[in-house]
């Protein structure tokens, strides 16, 4: 039975438990947003083999699929403040189970596409509103970790699709991998029906004469509130940066593999070693947030991105030593991908965090809409992918920066009295 707002489990006092079922439930519901979300890229080979055509060709499907995905962004926030996030994460699963399973019978590249953003649309909604709704149920004193370990469901996700890919095409063909995507998703959302609760009030979402008020409080114009101006563009800047490199990879990486001797059935474990890099990562984020501040973090695991990056351009044909290094590169850049959620969370009220995930996250699918057509157009150049990695390693600088700039203007002694702070300072 779905808990209501008097229940002891919808709490919001620093003193509760976490509220274990809300928090698995939104957490199953991102990982399956990032199974879907790297299927397509990791299909491309055997697709294009299928085909007859280029892995070029499918760079509409890939790029598309990221706009679809930033208006599912966009519109979460205001979708939350009007239905609950409850609803929202409903429709959502229900949008891309549909858009997967018919995904599995595209015989074009326009019907792909096409299905893609539909599927994209679903996919966008998740997220913002997961998060939002499990911070939300659970005490302010875990809002960052709990915005951590939420978004990580796309990291693991992603390795699920990497490793089950791997088998599911090598024996059923790149249609299994968008069925058996819709058929978990089916499973799981009768499981959110019962589970999730609504919680409107302790989530401090509106009640239904309060929706012009909540309304207000999701537009984005709260995010450029004086005191908060300058840490949003910078923190839209990290996310767009580091969403571009990783979608460079999640979307390409597979194809690129190819070049150093993978065959088509094993070229989807680049996608599991990015996959397993970006859990490490993620745990290196909730480990080191525990004694640092989330911006002090960042610094270190954008550098190490680009060491990594830097490393793998100058590898050889080593096939085992490639995965570790491809696994570090997930490492350093998708906890970028996940810190800028926690930090959309902990700098913002909770009334605007789902507007603040959303319009994050969509800066970074802007990213990830350039990364797939510039990895496309260097590999239909013919540029080698040792150039690839290293041209990578540009954007990734800029980002270094720019978290390091956003670090000196949330320290302690930088903070204004004005501006909110959802976490205690770390040092």
């Amino acid at each position: 039975m779905r808990g209501t707002d008097s229940t002891p489990s919808l709490t919001r006092t620093d003193e509760a438990s976490p509220n274990w079922l809300v928090l698995v439930l939104t957490f199953v519901a991102v990982v399956l947003d990032g199974y879907d979300t790297i299927a397509l890229g990791l299909s491309v080979p055997a697709l294009a083999k299928d085909w007859g055509v280029a892995p070029s060709h499918f760079t509409p499907a890939l790029s598309l699929t990221s706009v679809g995905v930033a208006l599912g962004y966009l519109a979460c926030g205001r979708l939350v403040a009007r239905f609950g996030a409850r609803r929202v994460v409903l429709a959502a699963v229900v949008v891309f189970t549909v858009g997967s399973l018919l995904t599995a019978f595209a015989s074009t590249i326009t019907e792909l596409t096409a299905l893609r953003v539909l599927t994209g649309l679903g996919l966008g909604a998740v997220l913002p509103a997961a998060v939002s709704h499990a911070t939300a149920l659970n005490p302010p004193r875990l809002r960052q970790s709990i915005a951590v370990f939420v978004t990580m469901g796309i990291s693991l996700g992603a390795l699920l699709a990497g490793l089950v890919g791997t088998r599911l095409i090598a024996a059923f063909g790149w249609e299994s991998v968008f069925l058996a995507g819709a058929a978990a998703s089916a499973v799981l959302l009768p499981l959110l029906w019962i589970g999730l609760p609504d919680g409107r009030a302790a989530a401090g979402e509106p009640a239904p004469d309060a929706t012009s008020s909540a309304a207000r409080q999701a537009s984005v114009a709260r995010l450029f509130d004086p005191g908060l101006r300058s840490r949003t563009l910078l923190l839209w800047g990290f996310s767009f940066l580091m969403f571009t490199v990783f979608y460079v990879f999640s979307s390409w990486l597979p194809t690129l593999l190819t070049s150093y001797g993978f065959s088509t059935s094993l070229a989807p474990l680049g996608s599991a070693a990015l996959g397993i890099g970006s859990i490490v990562g993620a745990a290196v984020l909730m480990i080191g947030a525990l004694r640092f501040r989330m911006p002090s973090v960042l610094v270190f695991t954008t550098s190490l991105a680009i060491v990594f990056l830097v490393v793998s351009a100058f590898l050889g044909a080593d096939k085992v030593l490639l995965l570790i290094v491809f696994g570090g590169v997930g490492l350093g850049i998708q906890a970028g991908m996940i810190g800028q959620t926690a930090l959309s969370v902990s700098m913002y009220p909770q009334a605007t965090a789902t507007t603040a995930v959303g319009w994050s996250a969509s800066m970074g699918r802007l990213g990830s809409v350039v990364g797939p057509v510039l990895g496309g157009a260097l590999i239909g150049l013919g540029v080698p992918t040792g150039t690839i990695v290293l041209v990578a390693c540009v954007p990734v600088l800029v980002a270094l920066v720019l978290i390091a700039v956003l670090g000196r203007i949330t320290a302690p002694n930088a903070l204004s009295t004005t501006e909110p702070a959802a976490v205690p300072a770390r040092r």
